[in-house]
């Protein structure tokens, strides 16, 4: 159950992330991020009002505005970089920074990972140096995508920081007990919503819309599917290993990649499938420690 809970929240981050970055290359991203928060927020509050078995934790609430501020941070990164570079780069170089993090943490909280799990992280290193080289940008085809964004640096220096912010943002929301329900996920989005409402405050009070009707949309369906996204993952760190969780999670840029290639017709270079292959080794190698 851990583990079908855990792939259930990859999927719902992978079109999560689709739809706030490709709203983010219509909309400044910190307006996307604040609609698909506070869609979340209500959501939570929904969850904890009309469902059972959610008990009122104080500690489990302060854990979930930790996360909500460490996770804030990275989905504004990544959704910048998914902005200003392919998504079928930047996606899979967050997740693989964002699943070795809770393994570095575990082994300092005193659990010893195997070999196998060692072997993944060894795996990650090469794989972000080929996923970082320049040649995406191509439609299906082989011809220079119109709306494929080129890699940068600074899209490749968004999803490395995202990558460490999600990373942590797994470890935080991990420490709330089982009994929390959708307590934490209130306390996640109270914090980002609150943050985001103080930085768009200027732009608030100008009036008009936050976002033309397009952007809205996808921002909405962001913001559903990284509610149910984060719903799953407590869910499954309760039932199961944080690092197998963290980790199955992170598989979350296959949907992006699929989504990328069908709807914006993104392409990789060799070099950077071979990246990708090395990365989803690593992935599952540490999955499996």
């Amino acid at each position: 159950m851990a583990a079908l809970l855990a792939l259930a929240s990859a999927i719902c981050y992978g079109v999560s992330d689709f739809s706030g970055g490709l709203a983010a290359r219509r909309s400044p991203a910190i307006a996307v991020v604040l609609v698909s928060n506070a869609l979340s927020l209500v959501l939570a509050l929904l969850t904890v009002a009309l469902l059972p078995g959610s008990a009122y934790s104080g500690r489990d609430l302060l854990w979930g505005v930790a996360a909500g501020t460490v996770g804030l941070l990275g989905v504004v990164l990544l959704y910048r970089g998914l902005a200003i570079g392919p998504m079928s780069v930047v996606a899979p170089l967050t997740a693989v920074l964002s699943a070795i993090v809770p393994v570095v943490v575990g082994t300092v909280r005193g659990e010893r990972p195997g070999v196998v799990a060692v072997a993944g992280v060894v795996l990650a290193i090469p794989a972000m140096v080929l996923i970082s080289r320049q040649g995406g940008g191509l439609d299906v085809e082989g011809r220079p995508s119109r709306r494929a964004p080129r890699l940068t640096g600074a899209a490749v220096g968004s999803a490395l920081c995202a990558g460490v912010s999600f990373g942590g943002f797994y470890v935080l929301l991990a420490q709330t007990g089982p009994d929390g329900g959708a307590w934490p996920l209130v306390g996640q989005r109270a914090a980002s919503v609150a943050i985001l409402l103080a930085l768009s405050a200027a732009a608030l009070l100008r009036g008009g819309r936050i976002l033309p009707t397009g952007a809205l949309m996808l921002a909405t369906v962001a913001g559903l599917t990284d509610f149910l996204a984060n719903l799953a993952y407590v869910s499954a760190t309760h039932r199961g290993l944080l690092a197998l969780v963290a980790v199955l999670s992170s598989l979350y840029p296959a949907t992006t990649v699929l989504l990328a290639r069908a709807v914006l017709r993104e392409r990789l270079g060799r070099q950077q499938v071979g990246g990708l292959v090395l990365a989803g080794a690593a992935v599952a190698l540490i999955a499996i420690h």
